[in-house]
């Protein structure tokens, strides 16, 4: 063993220093002790007492020094018998593999006396590959020398073989709409579905009140935003109210009338202070009728290029700041939380659906009707945490008609509402020219801080022509009397379209004088 001589060192000298011990613990002893059993002198008891003294003093420091020597003779024995156990183990993984090996000879000399067809599966077995012999893969042909002609090849008809093993991608998808038809959805009635659910107009049964488009650039994000406005805009009750705004300074080709548009990233802030203003006469409005909003108009705040301007929070370089891009995550954040029961409509609009871009919330995602075109749904359904809770087989299924569509080179969207199962949609084909109508663009030279510009520029409302409340007034003093309840009611959806509640009417007689019984 290596540590044996220093052991056998250590070992010869803890026996001398016990030895050494021993005499001196009998010399203080006798020393000591002999002036209590001696009649000795005074000189001779101080020499006996003195040697004594030493004697116990060379005692104590060599019961040190031997306790550390034995320490050292205990590691000495540990690690022999460490190293031991190592080269017992070493001999035994040598044993192992030494016999592990012979065994495959054995073996592999066995397989070697079988046929060849045979051998390749014991090879995979038992791997034996390199011991066994297989035969020669064939020699290649060489090309036939110049002047002597390979044999025809018969024709293929392509068409007929993809027919064959690639039915094509619409009738797989047929296939999987008839499996899965509410993950599935071949027809163009789920955006009507999407924006009858968010324009309903019993506030309770709403849904899908704000929409995120998440897509690459020409997906048709900016198109289908300008369908949906169009869409509950057409139900909106009085004319609805849609600002908007675009950092791509006007060049977006949107389907839908703005009554306030703020172009390019400088306009930014003023955006958010407009648009703020636009959400506090909204509540005005409702705080007039009561929360069923009878009469109220659809307001639509649209972004485009949500994940530009915000930039992880860090806005766009030499365009967007970093206080304007936490601003606008704010102002977002708060459309969606707290604008849908005022029949007010976020309408965002991006490349990236990640809410580390994005600025939104995780808990906001969830109130957002989420549409992601094209490739971005693909990106979805492998990072499924924040937006799909679906069962592992919907999920494969979605996979599988996204990769059909892609290579198919068909448009679709993964549509995930507030409310219902996410689905892989098609887009269709929309009739743009009958669907868009003209922006409202600004004159040059125009200044949006300009009053009269902001009066001109926000939507058309009756009040801006006619004072409502002066004309039933005016109705009331020659009725001469009190109005009933119905009266006042009929006249009021009469002059405005507006159909008042219980409480709309009752502020009303209040407002004309006539408080409530």
């Amino acid at each position: 063993m290596p540590f044996e001589l220093e052991r056998l060192t250590a070992s010869g000298v803890i026996h001398a220093e016990r030895t050494i011990l021993c005499s001196l613990g009998a010399s203080a002893v006798m020393c000591l002790s002999a002036p209590f059993f001696l009649n000795t002198d005074q000189v001779t008891t101080g020499m006996l007492l003195g040697a004594g003294t030493l004697s116990a003093g060379l005692f104590g420091v060599s019961a040190q020094i031997s306790e550390s020597k034995e320490k050292v003779y205990k590691s000495l024995q540990e690690a022999d018998l460490k190293s031991l156990k190592q080269h017992l183990q070493g001999e035994a993984v040598y044993d192992y593999v030494t016999t592990a090996i012979a065994a495959k000879r054995r073996v592999a000399d066995y397989v070697n006396q079988l046929p060849m067809q045979e051998r390749p599966r014991w090879i995979a077995e038992y791997q034996l590959q390199g011991l066994v012999t297989l035969p020669e893969p064939p020699a290649q042909q060489s090309p036939s020398p110049t002047g002597i002609p390979n044999p025809d090849i018969a024709d293929i008809d392509e068409e007929s073989v993809q027919s064959v093993i690639n039915p094509g991608a619409m009738k797989i998808l047929q296939a999987l709409a008839a499996n899965y038809p509410e993950y599935i959805r071949i027809d163009g009635a789920w955006i009507d579905e999407l924006c009858d659910a968010a324009s309903n107009q019993n506030m309770t049964l709403r849904s899908n009140h704000h929409f995120y488009l998440s897509g690459g650039t020409q997906s048709g994000k900016s198109t289908l935003a300008g369908v949906i406005i169009n869409k509950i805009a057409a139900k909106s009750q009085t004319p609805a109210i849609v600002i908007g705004s675009d950092p791509k300074d006007d060049v977006t080709r949107w389907l839908c009338k703005f009554s306030r548009k703020f172009d390019g990233m400088k306009e930014l802030k003023n955006w958010i202070t407009f648009a703020t203003g636009m959400i506090d006469q909204q509540k005005a409005r409702v705080s007039i009728v009561g929360g069923e909003c009878q009469g109220v108009p659809e307001l639509f705040l649209a972004q485009d290029e949500v994940d530009s301007v915000f930039g992880g929070g860090k806005g766009l370089p030499g365009m967007v700041d970093a206080d304007t891009a936490k601003d606008l995550q704010g102002f977002w954040n708060y459309i969606i939380k707290f604008i849908a029961g005022l029949k007010g409509h976020g309408v965002f609009m991006g490349q990236s659906p990640l809410s580390g871009e994005t600025g939104f919330s995780r808990p906001s995602l969830k109130n957002v009707c989420f549409i992601a075109m094209g490739q971005t749904s693909s990106y979805i359904l492998d990072h499924p945490q924040d937006f799909v809770n679906v069962k592992k087989e919907i999920l494969e299924t979605l996979r599988q008609a996204c990769e059909m569509l892609d290579k198919a080179g068909v448009r679709y969207a993964l549509v995930i509402p507030t409310r219902g199962n996410p689905f892989i949609a098609l887009i269709p084909e929309f009739d743009i020219k009958g669907m868009e109508q003209k922006q409202d663009f600004k004159p040059n030279g125009s200044k949006f801080n300009d009053d009269a510009d902001n009066q001109q520029k926000q939507p058309y409302s009756p009040q801006q022509d006619i004072d409502w409340y002066e004309e039933i007034r005016k109705w009331a003093t020659e009725l001469g009397r009190r109005p009933q309840f119905q009266e006042i009611k009929q006249k009021w959806y009469e002059l405005t379209g507006q159909e008042l509640n219980e409480k709309g009417v009752t502020l009303l007689l209040e407002n004309l004088g006539y408080p409530e019984n």
